[in-house]
């Protein structure tokens, strides 16, 4: 029997980081305690273990190399913000900007397009309402929280929940190859 590769091993606990960075990023919005606190402790542990994931990869492309420069932008950017080493948060936005479309042209969508699903129809069909509700949750729900109309937070926060469980349930739904574990 094969082990998995560090890149496989890896996964799940950096979608556990991107997680506890959404819901970060979900209090800091909501101007509840300890938003901050969350973003940096998830954008810490995304960083340690993308930078040990991309170490741990034979052969790297390009791609590999936008991914890894996102994640260093991000952590530098939040380091520098969160300590006040620097105030260039424009600069740092407008290059991650660059990078995800950058990486959105040459790896994302064909990402996202080309993947195969579990036959499990029940895990299929949750998996996709659970997409369109969490991304429609947040959505309408921060147009509300801008308009200051009713539930607009609780349809926002209910969004970001539902999202929250779509990345762990993607880890579930994606067909594997035998060796990848």
């Amino acid at each position: 029997m094969e082990t998995a590769t560090p890149k496989k091993i890896l996964t799940f606990p950096i979608r556990i980081a991107l997680i506890i960075m959404l819901y970060g990023l979900l209090f800091i919005k909501m101007s509840w305690p300890y938003g901050h606190m969350l973003l940096f402790i998830g954008t810490v542990i995304l960083t340690v273990l993308y930078l040990i994931r991309f170490l741990n990869k034979r052969t790297k492309a390009r791609v590999d190399y936008v991914k890894l420069s996102i994640v260093l932008i991000w952590f530098f950017g939040l380091f520098g913000t969160v300590f006040n080493w620097f105030h260039i948060t424009d600069i740092i936005e407008i290059i991650l900007i660059i990078l995800t479309i950058w990486w959105l042209i040459e790896e994302g969508f064909s990402y996202f397009i080309n993947r195969k699903l579990v036959n499990n129809s029940v895990l299929r069909g949750s998996y996709y309402v659970l997409a369109f509700a969490s991304i429609g949750s947040i959505c309408v729900g921060y147009i509300f929280k801008i308009q200051h109309w009713p539930f607009g937070n609780l349809m926002f926060t209910l969004g970001v929940l539902l999202l929250s469980i779509l990345i762990l349930l993607d880890h579930f739904v994606i067909k594997r190859k035998p060796t990848d574990s």
